[in-house]
Order: C-alpha cells, then structure tokens, then sequence
C-alpha cells in the first residue's frame, strides 16, 4: 500500500525512454522507434501512452514574456497497454509519419517528440527527444 502511494506522488514512480531509430530525417518521413516504460516499485495501470510532435520556435510576440513558442503539429495515441508491473519493462513500437513541408531544424527551429505515459491518479512520467529535420 505504501509503494503504491509513493509511486502515485513521483517516489519510486513508472519511467518512461523513448528511442528513436535516427534522430536526423528528411522533411515526410517517418520517425521510427521504440517507448520503453519501466515499472516502479507498484503495478500501475497505463490508460495511455502519447507522442507528440511540437514545433519549437523563437519568435518575439507582444503578449508574451518567453521568446520561444510551442505549436502541437501532430499527436498519436498507444493504448491497451494494460497494467505495467513492479520492476517490469515493456517496449512499444511507433511510426510517427511527418509532413512533406515539416518545418527543417535552424538554429530558431526546432522539432521535439514528447512522449507522456498516462498513469491514473498518479505523476506522469515523460520524455523529450530533439529531432533534425532537414
């Protein structure tokens, strides 16, 4: 019971690492990899698992203090991956496909796949991963 609730307040919690198979595309191809979720110290069910592609830029904008700006370009959702066991780790395979006009990565641009596991009444666990788009 202990860990249980420890795991729902981020001690001991579900981690989650997604691997892309390359980190550098090509404008509408396909991002390909693998999101590896490793259980805590208590099972937690998974309602989902969500990859999103963002646009990150730099642009100065009178209603706002941050010079950098997120735009959600794209979202793909996993489920049924079921309950993840104390200390078990599974591997979940996704093909994201990107636009044939995807923004290309510059020195203001940038694309990141954020990756967050939906755990009920619990932290959710997440990862970035920076991609080059040319």
């Amino acid at each position: 019971m202990l860990e249980k609730f420890l795991s729902s307040i981020g001690i001991g919690h579900v981690k989650v690492d997604t691997v892309v198979g390359k980190a550098s595309i090509k404008q509408g191809e396909i991002i390909k990899g693998d999101v590896i979720i490793e259980g805590g110290k208590a099972d937690q069910p998974i309602n989902e698992v969500q990859l999103l592609l963002l646009h990150k830029y730099e642009e100065d904008k009178e209603d706002s203090d941050f010079p950098y700006h997120e735009k959600e370009l794209k979202t793909i959702i996993l489920n049924d991956i079921g309950t993840i066991k104390a200390g078990e780790k599974k591997s979940i395979s996704f093909q994201f496909p990107t636009e044939i006009n995807h923004p290309k990565t510059t020195e203001t641009d940038q694309t990141i796949l954020r990756t967050t596991v939906d755990i009920p009444q619990a932290v959710d666990p997440t990862d970035e991963d920076r991609i080059i788009v040319s």
